[in-house]
């Protein structure tokens, strides 16, 4: 099926998988380790749930470790592309691009 022929929200050259599951990060710049709430992964990019405030651009080093056999783990750099605050801004919807899965995880 080309993408003419997918509905609108099917037009991702990956599609959205639901996750509930702990994200480990680590800031990059400042090494400052952190956990987040993931809900959702795709082939470039994650959402995830966290106190902290961060800002597009931001880059941060991601770990999701496997809870099932059927998964593997995860060791990726992500950038911070969109922050939405939630909870009276006390936590943020955070949309990541995936820039680099590291090998070995």
């Amino acid at each position: 099926m080309s993408l003419d022929q997918r509905s609108y929200e099917e037009k991702r050259d990956f599609i959205r998988v639901p996750v509930q599951c702990e994200v480990a990060l680590e800031a990059i710049d400042t090494g400052k380790r952190f956990v987040a709430e993931g809900r959702n992964l795709s082939g470039n990019g994650v959402l995830f749930v966290t106190e902290e405030p961060l800002r597009p651009g931001d880059r941060l080093n991601l770990r999701i470790e496997a809870t099932t056999v059927l998964m593997s783990v995860l060791d990726a750099v992500v950038e911070v592309v969109r922050v939405e605050a939630i909870d009276n801004d006390s936590r943020y919807a955070v949309g990541g691009a995936i820039r680099s899965i590291e090998n070995g995880g």
